[in-house]
């Protein structure tokens, strides 16, 4: 008879796309500090943004593919199990940092589009703005925008200090299981 073998870490492509999402959102964050090096109107500063919307971008490509490996493959428990109540405040966060990485990029570019913005991703493709220009919402989406990154990046800075704290101190297996490497 042959058992089953259970997972004890999420899958390569899960914790690939984890990464890659962590590195894809600093690096998003980092480029709204970088873009005050340069004065508005230079060819840097629109590079700059160009960046920004381009990584946002590809971050909501990175969700997309994160929620098709979330539910293709199978969640590996936590050994020893959580606590109910800190069971329920893991998925609390997954749950509010899933909708952020979501709502914080679509919130960026419908911004831009109902500034009158065209998207230009990586400089390779323009996509022209489907909407009519209304710079006062605009300039509300673009705050509403900055309000969440702030948001997503503070609940990801507690959810990495929730990793470490499991590691370190309760010395469980849940930063083990989405480290990288075999």
């Amino acid at each position: 008879m042959v058992g089953s073998i259970q997972a004890t870490r999420y899958s390569m492509p899960m914790r690939a796309i984890h990464w890659l999402t962590v590195l894809v959102v600093l690096t998003t964050y980092g480029l709204t500090y970088v873009v005050d090096l340069f004065a508005r109107g230079t060819p840097e500063r629109a590079t700059t943004w160009w960046l920004h919307i381009s990584f946002g971008c590809v971050l909501i490509l990175l969700v997309a593919a994160r929620f098709v490996a979330r539910f293709t493959s199978t969640v590996p428990p936590v050994s020893p199990a959580l606590s109910r109540p800190v069971s329920i405040a893991s998925h609390a966060v997954h749950g509010l940092l899933y909708l952020l990485l979501v709502a914080v990029p679509a919130l960026g570019v419908l911004s831009a589009f109902t500034d009158g913005k065209a998207i230009t991703l990586f400089g390779l493709i323009d996509i022209a703005s489907p909407l009519t220009a209304d710079k006062t919402l605009a300039h509300q989406m673009e705050d509403i925008h900055g309000l969440m990154a702030d948001s997503l990046l503070i609940l990801a800075g507690l959810h990495a200090a929730a990793a470490l704290w499991h590691h370190f101190v309760q010395k469980d297996d849940v930063l083990r299981r989405m480290l990288p490497g075999h």
